[in-house]
């Protein structure tokens, strides 16, 4: 009897222990995102609004802007806070990660591990910034 408890426990604590596991993904690092024009050139401006408006619209917080680089952060009901740093120029951004509460950040085994919605949260901010300069010109001849 004893060793079926036993086994029990052990199958317990490898069930909740591998659904800790799931929890967690690949921190994936995107490359610079170039941001494309309907013809007119982007300013350093242009991009740094774009990427304020977009991060306003989806609930990131700028926390620290000075020309090229700014911090922004993103509060998950409270609970859950990510910290990234978009660095900018006239040609696009990109954003890396500084800090997080409560989404299971760690280093292991030389790879980098987040809670998976870190990941959800950063290509919908980097859709969010791309959409708008991304302006396709209308086919040759189609109605105005």
């Amino acid at each position: 009897m004893n060793t079926f408890k036993t086994a029990g426990w052990i199958l317990a604590l490898a069930l909740c222990s591998g659904t800790a596991m799931a929890r967690q993904a690949d921190l994936i690092d995107h490359d610079k995102i170039l941001l494309l024009s309907d013809g007119a050139p982007l300013t350093e401006q242009m991009v740094r609004a774009r990427i304020l408006n977009a991060a306003n619209n989806i609930g990131w917080q700028p926390i620290k802007d000075e020309p090229g680089r700014m911090e922004l952060m993103y509060d998950k009901a409270g609970k859950h806070q990510v910290y990234i740093e978009v660095n900018y120029d006239a040609a696009g951004f990109d954003i890396n990660y500084l800090g997080s509460n409560n989404l299971a950040y760690e280093e292991r085994d030389g790879q980098r591990k987040i809670h998976p919605n870190y990941n959800r949260w950063i290509k919908n901010l980097n859709k969010q910034i791309s959409a708008p300069v991304m302006v396709v010109p209308a086919a040759p001849g189609a109605a105005q």
